[in-house]
């Protein structure tokens, strides 16, 4: 399993122990990892490191760049539509960077100290049965990643669809892309930011009041971003693992424990919507449950609702 950074000091804290950065001659890589190492990389120079292989993942490749000037979410969503074969099991980690975004392309800037990681995996599952599962495993995995790390002193809760929060306000947020083929969803795409010791710069909105994080709740979750990113890494293996072999019953009985929204009062408007003070909300009401394909069903409602967007 190969590692590539471009920045050997600054990211030696998240090798395996016993492990160092080596020069590395990218004229010497496969044609393939080149494109690779351009495509997250963007940068002249290379270090690797070389580890035992990763069990189910032998052709994995962990890149971890120090600044990287591009979304790096957005950069293997482009190459996979563009029909560019990724490495199964491949991370990318950015230690900071600029050109970020998550839903409906708002931007952010990825500040140090937070986790900034995109994930792909090769998949082979009926995409009607598995796109909802998709959206819930990078959340489940993060919310319990951090409750983790944290040695369970801090719990977000998971506010529909994807986003964790907490009293002070959304710490994480978390984005997912499919490639389907047919009946199949051949490919997931993850991408997962966490606010683990500083809360971006961001203009409020209903829809996200205000951005919080998490070491302001919990001050022992300062400089651990080395062991969040090693546990969720960990997590996302096991948690697609037992999606290819098991489905997602337990995942979706997890996703529901932790919502921050069955049994409250919610307003939704058309996911559409972009200016609340000049739409009406399409509905409101108490949430009564989430349903495994993710719609909300509402007291006093017949139908469930998908596609929207919601305020507590």
């Amino acid at each position: 399993m190969w590692w590539l950074t471009d920045q050997p000091e600054a990211t030696a804290a998240f090798l395996p122990a016993g492990h160092a950065w080596s020069p590395g001659q990218t004229e010497c890589f496969s044609p393939a990892d080149r494109a690779l190492w351009a495509l997250l990389g963007d940068r002249a120079d290379c270090w690797r490191c070389t580890t035992a292989l990763s069990v189910p993942y032998p052709d994995r490749r962990v890149i971890l760049i120090d600044h990287a000037p591009f979304s790096q979410f957005a950069a293997l969503q482009t190459a996979l539509r563009a029909g560019v074969t990724l490495p199964d099991g491949l991370i990318g980690l950015a230690l900071a960077g600029t050109g970020f975004h998550g839903q409906r392309q708002r931007s952010w800037t990825a500040l140090r100290g937070n986790l900034h990681l995109v994930a792909h995996y090769r998949l082979d599952l009926l995409a009607a049965s598995a796109e909802a599962a998709l959206v819930m495993l990078p959340v489940v995995v993060a919310a319990e990643s951090i409750e983790r790390t944290s040695g369970g002193r801090c719990a977000p809760a998971i506010k529909w669809v994807n986003d964790l929060i907490l009293p002070a306000g959304k710490v994480a947020g978390v984005l997912t892309s499919t490639q389907i083929e047919g009946d199949r969803v051949v490919c997931a795409l993850f991408g997962i930011g966490v606010n683990l010791e500083a809360a971006p710069a961001m203009a409020p909105t209903p829809w996200v009041p205000r951005a919080a994080a998490l070491a302001d709740a919990d001050p022992g979750l300062r400089g651990k971003l080395p062991k969040l990113f090693a546990t969720l890494a960990a997590a996302l293996d096991e948690e697609v693992r037992t999606l290819r072999e098991n489905g997602s019953d337990d995942l979706y009985q997890r996703y529901r424990a932790r919502s921050a929204c069955i049994g409250q009062e919610v307003r939704l408007w058309p996911a559409s919507c972009d200016d609340p003070d000049r739409t009406p909300p399409r509905v409101r009401g108490r949430v009564a449950d989430i349903l495994p394909d993710l719609s909300l069903r509402l007291e006093g409602r017949a139908e469930p609702i998908r596609n929207a967007r919601l305020v507590l």
